[in-house]
């Protein structure tokens, strides 16, 4: 038998271990975003130690994002699966970002991903953003989170 694995076996092996590791941080994104809306519902986020946590869980999720964004990197274009393409999640970031639920259910029915948003100017999120409601208190927390990512992901492949 032969032991080397054919070109197709490899790339199989290749998408199926960054779909575990996706879904896996996804699950840590998962138990993350609920504590962190808990800590905005639930507690006086005037509170320093409330915004130590919440800031702490955003630094997380950040890092939990960057690492799914990392994954999918590593698999060609051509051979991710649909499962694959779902990672990261639109719908959780606009979460993290605290996103009016009606803009962020707007955007997330069109066409935008994350990967998208992360490639366009401040201007282009703030655009796109006013075409789906969104004020410019949320254009503002969104492009900064953008911007944390975009550094996030860029320490990660260095």
């Amino acid at each position: 038998m032969n032991e080397e694995m054919t070109k197709s076996e490899e790339q199989h092996l290749s998408l199926q271990k960054a779909l575990q590791q996706c879904e896996l941080v996804q699950n840590m994104i998962d138990i993350s975003i609920s504590s962190l809306e808990g800590l905005r519902t639930k507690c006086a986020t005037s509170n320093d130690l409330t915004q130590k946590e919440i800031r702490t869980l955003e630094g997380k999720l950040v890092k939990y994002f960057s690492r799914q964004l990392s994954c999918k990197c590593k698999v060609a274009l051509e051979e991710r699966s649909a499962e694959l393409e779902d990672f990261p999640r639109l719908d959780h970031w606009f979460r993290i970002v605290n996103l009016r639920k009606e803009v962020a259910e707007e955007m997330n029915a069109g066409e935008v991903t994350l990967e998208g948003l992360l490639e366009m100017s401040v201007e282009q999120v703030c655009e796109l953003l006013q075409k789906f409601g969104a004020n410019e208190e949320e254009c503002a927390r969104l492009n900064a989170s953008l911007s944390c990512l975009r550094k996030a992901h860029q320490l990660g492949k260095s």
